[in-house]
């Protein structure tokens, strides 16, 4: 079995090369990375010359699901997964996907992700961890409500050729969309609680950031996909009444993201009209909230913690 990594990239020195390590690190005997670049001018074309088995197509593309999809085309593999350049996978993951698949007839294979952080040290923490296969199992409520995590899933390449490829219309989240295609197409998944990916946090990540433009846009487009999907006709009550779920959770984590970025007067704007709508916000806003300030703290300790960490090992 032929794995096929693709990675979009655009000005990613400071990054790509762990990413690119993650994958070697794998010592999997079967497999091509794609480097689908748009065009790096920072250094990033210069450093990837030094891993000559990469595959690299440098070129204008219009955003990461284009180049997402420009791998998929080139993709010689009997399997696909996608790689981010902040990103990494984790030691064994090819193997063990490679293990499920091969015994099985699913479609893909899911397993679970954490996100981290790196000090200023290069002490690396966890800040979240997802290996419970419930809530990434694919299905509607898991592209919408759970926890999608693209990234930690290898897809059979019949899966393209079944459902199509990213709808490169959104430009922050066409993966869920095209999750929430395959889950209302019934792909087969199989779920495992192995730690497959680890996504990074940093400053200029485009959607883990409440501070972030880029996180208001993808919420922007979630709603428009939600309104989109609850209105098809082919659409069952139950995953009509979980996308309106997720609208509500959209709006509420907007609301969240407009008071951190203190702007107060489109904060309670949003809260009037997604209130006159839905009434039921009010409590998604409450359990959003209390879940967020739960996740900071619990970070807030975990870096301190590795601060200490990092200064006893030095």
């Amino acid at each position: 079995m032929k794995i096929s990594v693709i990675t979009p990239c655009l000005n990613r020195k400071d990054f790509i090369e762990d990413a690119i390590r993650s994958v070697l690190d794998q010592n999997f005997p079967d497999f091509e990375h794609w480097i689908i670049d748009g065009g790096s001018t920072d250094g990033t074309l210069e450093l990837l010359r030094k891993y000559p088995h990469l595959k690299i197509l440098s070129e204008r593309d219009s955003g990461v699901y284009d180049a997402l999809n420009k791998g998929i085309r080139r993709a010689s593999g009997d399997v696909v997964g996608f790689l981010n350049t902040d990103d990494q996978y984790t030691p064994g993951a090819f193997a063990i996907a490679k293990g499920i698949l091969e015994g099985c007839p699913a479609m893909l294979c899911s397993g679970g992700s954490e996100i981290f952080q790196r000090t200023r040290s290069g002490f690396d923490f966890e800040m979240h961890r997802y290996v419970d296969p419930g809530k990434y199992h694919l299905s509607v409520r898991a592209a919408t409500l759970g926890i999608p995590n693209i990234n930690a899933r290898f897809f059979r390449r019949c899966v393209f050729e079944t459902i199509g490829v990213f709808d490169t219309s959104y430009k922050l989240s066409a993966d869920r969309e095209f999750l929430l295609r395959a889950a209302l197409l019934e792909i087969p998944d199989v779920a495992n609680k192995q730690l497959f990916y680890r996504y990074r946090w940093h400053a200029g990540s485009l959607t883990m950031n409440a501070g972030n433009d880029s996180l208001l846009a993808a919420i922007n487009e979630g709603i428009l996909i939600s309104d989109i999907y609850s209105d098809l006709a082919t659409t069952t009550p139950a995953d009509r009444l979980t996308l309106i779920a997720w609208r509500r959770e959209l709006l509420a984590t907007a609301f969240m993201a407009h008071a951190v970025q203190r702007k107060p007067i489109r904060a309670l704007g949003l809260a009037g009209r997604a209130f006159r709508d839905d009434p039921k916000w009010i409590i998604d806003l409450l359990r959003c909230g209390a879940l967020a300030v739960g996740r900071r703290s619990r970070t807030a300790f975990r870096k301190v913690l590795a601060g200490r960490r990092s200064r006893r090992n030095l």
